[in-house]
């Protein structure tokens, strides 16, 4: 028995193998096997295949729609369709309007004749009048949904365009419609010019204050901190911010600066020629107000890094002296200020570890290594650890040992690790000045060991914390045994 192929119409729309009909012709007794549908790559309504409840060939250029009674003729090589058996076209134009209603047709390519060879076929036959009419009323109804649904094959490029267009608008048509609605589409160049104006023509420091923090934000972009600079902004903006009486100004003004130096060498070297690396000093040294302070060590920082000229330039014009004088502050407010200048130390002693070529070559020529040694550094790093190995959240029995001269009990765990690692990388150069510290951190080395111990074994689920603690120890013991290694030279 031969076999036909039946396209359904459900979600999947899978193609079932069901056995032919009882119906047998000459043409089709050696039928065998069936080929599966490929997907159409376009729908043309013209070219949709039209069914009877006699079997037709479906021509190359045909389109098949699910639904019908499907088999190949081996005899002929040609594809043959029908409608299904209890189906007088009722059930097929049914099936239409829910393929409509789902958006989908599940169209299938047929391999198939031509327009001339069909109308050839259809003279030699006799035609029914009814069926004439029916297919002609089942034609219009397929184009009709075809009208209304999309092909699974997918968007053709041009109708992918169609409907691109129609869902985004142009750039022009967003303009006018902002413009109707009274807003404009700006740019961020756009938006630093206007805030770049608003600064100058504004008195109020509370607007000033704003306006810093937006053009902050905007220049933490690096194209947009060069624009900011060739638009003048070192000297229209950050200047007179720096030198205002306002301290909200101030802070904005050297926070303003701090981001848009950082990692950007077109702006780092502006910056050192407008002469800011000296300003920077000034406000570090003279400046009472610690968050003004913070903030222009901040700018400093970002100054500096990893910029071999910005850091000559700061120990030529006495910049490490100051920064050292910092350290005179023997009071709680100052210390957050002065861990600063410690991280900055270590990461630019890392930097000069890892530079290698004319970039060492460029570090060299100021012999930081030299400045620290001979500046008072190592007494004014070292002498953190003391103040800093203790938790400010309970400074009054903290401060009642450090007065009696009695081991901390409770580090401040990000503060002694800054100071160590600093420690660390000062050690070459610092080793005799150092070796007053070994006692306390010895006792540091032991309380870590035993916080890391605790962890291990409290906090199971957790080794964060492990980690943390075992490997603060053993950075702190390897500073121990440089420390003393060294001083046995």
């Amino acid at each position: 028995m031969g076999l036909v192929v039946m396209s359904t119409m459900g979600q999947d729309h899978q193609t079932e193998l069901l056995p032919k009909s009882t119906e047998t012709t000459p043409q089709d007794q050696d039928e065998a096997t069936v080929e599966d549908e490929q997907p159409a790559q376009n729908t043309d309504v013209k070219k949709v295949f039209i069914p009877t409840k006699e079997w037709q060939t479906v021509e190359e250029d045909q389109t098949l729609l699910p639904g019908l009674h499907i088999r190949m003729n081996l005899q002929t090589g040609k594809k043959e369709a029908k409608l299904l058996d209890d189906d007088d076209g009722t059930e097929y134009q049914q099936s239409l309007e829910r393929m409509r209603k789902a958006g989908h047709t599940g169209l299938s390519q047929a391999v198939m004749l031509s327009q001339s060879q069909e109308d050839k076929e259809s003279e030699d036959k006799p035609v029914d009048p009814q069926e004439e009419a029916r297919a002609a009323l089942m034609r219009e109804s397929v184009i009709e949904a075809l009208k209304h649904i999309k092909s699974d094959d997918g968007p053709t490029p041009q109708n992918e365009q169609t409907a691109s267009k129609a869902k985004y608008r142009s750039y022009k048509q967003l303009k006018e419609d902002f413009d109707e609605l009274n807003l404009k589409m700006e740019t961020d160049l756009d938006i630093l010019t206007r805030l770049m104006s608003q600064y100058q023509a504004t008195s109020s420091d509370d607007e000033r204050a704003i306006i810093l923090e937006d053009l902050e934000y905007l220049v933490h972009q690096f194209d947009n901190a060069i624009n900011f600079i060739d638009m003048g902004g070192l000297k229209d903006i950050v200047m007179p911010g720096i030198n205002s009486s306002s301290t909200e100004v101030k802070e904005g003004a050297f926070h303003l600066l701090g981001s848009a130096v950082q990692s950007n060498p077109k702006v780092q070297i502006a910056a050192v020629e407008a002469g800011l690396v000296q300003a920077l000093i000034q406000a570090l040294e003279y400046n009472a107000q610690e968050g003004v302070a913070r903030k222009a060590m901040f700018a400093v920082s970002c100054l500096v890094r990893g910029f071999p000229y910005g850091q000559q330039v700061l120990v030529q014009s006495g910049g490490m002296e100051a920064l050292r004088r910092l350290f005179d502050r023997h009071d709680f407010q100052s210390l957050p200020l002065q861990l600063k200048v410690v991280a900055l130390l270590h990461d630019l002693l890392v930097e000069r570890e890892q530079a290698e070529g004319e970039r060492l070559l460029q570090l060299r020529r100021f012999k930081l290594d030299d400045r620290l040694a001979t500046g008072g550094w190592c007494p004014a790093v070292s002498s953190l650890l003391t103040v800093a190995s203790f938790d400010r959240r309970d400074r009054r029995y903290d401060m009642g040992a450090a007065l009696k001269n009695q081991m901390p009990l409770r580090p401040d765990h990000d503060t002694v690790d800054k100071v160590v690692s600093a420690m660390g990388s000062m050690v070459r150069f610092c080793r005799y000045q150092f070796y007053d510290t070994l006692p306390l951190l010895r006792h540091l080395a032991h309380t870590y060991d035993d916080l890391a111990y605790k962890e291990q074994f409290q906090n199971t689920d957790d080794d964060e914390g492990h980690g943390l603690f075992r490997g603060m120890a053993e950075t702190i013991q390897r500073l121990v045994k440089d420390i003393g290694q060294k001083n046995e030279l």
